[in-house]
């Protein structure tokens, strides 16, 4: 019993120091762009200023929700999460990051392999998992990025590519803190990784060279039926 409380304190401890960096990062970034904003002399220039700030704002809510529902047990944060068809999913994921890449000179692909596209998965953790993901991509990778969705009978795998390398240990990706200089390293590919396992999937680097992550997300027969018409 010792031993399990000891275990449940330093998760505790530990996603509140991931989820308070992840925090850190956009509020870090919308104040250097709202102080961009103040110092333009022309009108016309705030209105980016405003979207990418407002833009911002949104990531944050997500991740403030994500913050209070992981703090419930495994179970609790599961039935809490509202579940979100896997087309309607990917469609807002283009939606929200294919302005940013598109703005690097970089495509944004997203596709369904042989998966039915009503199935459901918990729509706020795995949208803020791949959003992450994304990040990652866009800051650290290279080429064209795309997620995929593979259909694996009991979970669904998303996978999340562009074109570039991952140098180094790939479990040092996931430490907090870790400035490796590769793919995904930084701050939040931990948290990425305990809303995974608090959904009963996991996450890992599936491979290098491209350099590719893999969420896998467990599916129940009734969610692999898909939403009620």
């Amino acid at each position: 019993m010792l031993h399990s409380l000891s275990e449940l304190l330093r998760h505790e401890r530990g996603f509140t120091a991931n989820a308070s960096h992840q925090l850190r990062t956009p509020l870090t970034g919308l104040q250097l762009a709202l102080e961009g904003g103040l110092a333009q002399d022309d009108d016309a220039g705030l209105r980016p200023v405003l979207t990418e700030a407002l833009a911002t704002t949104h990531r944050l809510h997500h991740t403030v929700e994500e913050a209070l529902l992981l703090s419930h047990a495994r179970e609790a944060s599961r039935s809490a999460a509202g579940k979100i068809a896997v087309g309607q999913l990917l469609r807002e994921a283009e939606e929200r990051w294919h302005g940013l890449f598109a703005r690097d000179g970089r495509r944004l692909e997203c596709a369904a392999r042989d998966t039915p596209t009503d199935v459901l998965v918990p729509g706020a953790p795995v949208s803020e998992v791949l959003g992450i993901l994304l990040d990652n991509a866009r800051v650290h990778g290279r080429g064209t990025v795309r997620v995929a969705v593979r259909d694996l009978e009991d979970a669904l795998a998303f996978d999340v590519s562009d074109e570039g390398a991952v140098a180094g240990e790939p479990a040092q990706l996931f430490d907090r803190g870790h400035t490796g200089g590769g793919q995904g390293a930084g701050i939040g590919l931990a948290l990425a990784r305990d809303l995974a396992v608090s959904l009963g999937g996991r996450l890992a680097l599936s491979s290098a060279h491209p350099a590719t992550f893999t969420l896998l997300i467990p599916v129940d027969e009734d969610e692999a039926q898909g939403a009620p018409e």
